[in-house]
């Protein structure tokens, strides 16, 4: 098994007084250590730092290029912060990619993967994320393969195996898209992945006339087993622009992502935020809370792990039980932690198992849960709140 640390937050702001006045300075967090992101010549792929933050200067990225990011250990989301100017004419894409009828497609940085194609004797997986899509078959019927979830439910098609709504429309924190369910077959289709998930902050202004793309992917027709969009945030004293954010479905109007900006000065925004009814503009001029709460599997089938190590393999000695513990950690939440463990296997149902966590009583602290492996296959382990 593997077992990923994903972390979902609903996060409770008490804002006194009015925001920060145009003329305030707003600090990203940036400390310039990265240098400028330039894309100019060339389409560039980058890799994301181990936290997925690039402490950046400026950003430019030209008309007709292209900036794509490999995702790192911990899949985090992308996180750009800048001292200075962020000037987007080209494309900015962290997109879901589409599943096959041997793999399932990846989310991207930050998002869910869709779920494993089934094929001769081997059932589809479903797919993975809080809002994932279940396995079915490649119709629209009521037993069809179900779609990602993220901002609203898919009211699509007659399958009762889509996924649900989740996050908050603050994007504090940031959380991509779930993936599709796998569908049967000889072989199947692999569900489409989530679209990752991405937060630009910068000391000054963002101007975008090109296209930051956050979609989720299908595989082939958008009826069935797409990856939900994934989510974008930007926040600066001025974001201006008449370019687009994308963080749409597989469809037009369900599996739809979440779109954030925050801005002092919106006079000159004329961006098209796709899709309108996901987008939430305010002037949260705040990266994100400090200290920022956090969930972490901290121990599972007795194998210790370590925080923030990133996905471990746990391979379970031949003969072992399928019931086993699985130990979580919750910190700086301050309060009682209604959480969240699913076990996703590449074959088969995911299964889930909700419990509490007193981190109003201790800080850090936390709880064991009792759970049943599937047998003879690969499972990830994710823990979340809801």
């Amino acid at each position: 098994m593997k077992t990923q640390t994903q972390t979902l937050l609903v996060l409770i702001l008490l804002l006194a007084g009015a925001p920060p006045a145009l003329g305030q300075a707003f600090n990203s967090g940036s400390d310039g250590s990265y240098g400028p992101i330039n894309v100019t010549t060339v389409d560039v792929t980058l890799d994301l730092p181990p936290d997925g933050v690039f402490y950046a200067t400026t950003v430019n990225v030209a008309s007709g290029r292209t900036l794509r990011f490999k995702p790192n250990a911990l899949n985090t989301p992308v996180t750009i912060l800048t001292t200075g100017d962020v000037t987007i004419a080209g494309t900015i894409n962290v997109a879901g990619e589409r599943g096959s009828t041997s793999a399932a497609g990846k989310g991207g940085p930050g998002g869910f993967d869709g779920g494993t194609p089934g094929s001769v004797g081997t059932p589809p997986g479903d797919g993975h994320g809080p809002g994932a899509g279940r396995a079915g078959t490649n119709t629209q019927n009521a037993d069809g393969a179900g779609h990602g979830t993220y901002a609203d439910p898919v009211n699509i098609g007659a399958s009762t195996r889509h996924g649900t709504p989740y996050g908050s429309a603050l994007l504090v924190p940031l959380l991509g898209g779930s993936g599709g369910g796998g569908t049967a077959g000889t072989p199947g289709f692999g569900g489409g992945g989530g679209g990752g998930a991405i937060l630009i902050a910068s000391n000054t202004r963002i101007h975008l006339t090109g296209r930051i793309n956050a979609n989720g992917a299908s595989w082939i027709a958008s009826a069935i087993n797409g990856g939900s969009g994934g989510a974008v945030r930007l926040v600066a004293p001025v974001v201006s622009g008449t370019g687009f954010v994308d963080a749409q479905g597989p469809g037009q109007g369900f599996g739809s992502g979440r779109i954030r900006v925050d801005t002092l000065d919106r006079s000159q925004m004329s961006l098209n935020l796709l899709p309108g009814h996901v987008v939430a503009v305010g002037s949260l001029m705040l990266v994100q809370p400090t200290p920022l709460p956090r969930l972490d599997l901290v121990e599972v089938a007795g194998n210790a792990v370590a925080v923030g190590a990133g996905p471990v393999q746990v391979i379970l000695p031949f003969g072992a039980p399928a019931a086993q513990t699985i130990k979580v950690r919750a910190q700086d939440f301050g309060q009682t932690v209604p959480a969240r463990v699913v076990l996703t296997p590449e074959s088969g149902a995911m299964r889930s198992y909700d419990f509490e966590i007193n981190n109003g009583a201790a800080n850090p602290a936390e709880a064991t849960v009792n759970v049943e492996f599937p047998a003879n296959t690969a499972t990830r382990v994710y823990v979340w709140t809801r």
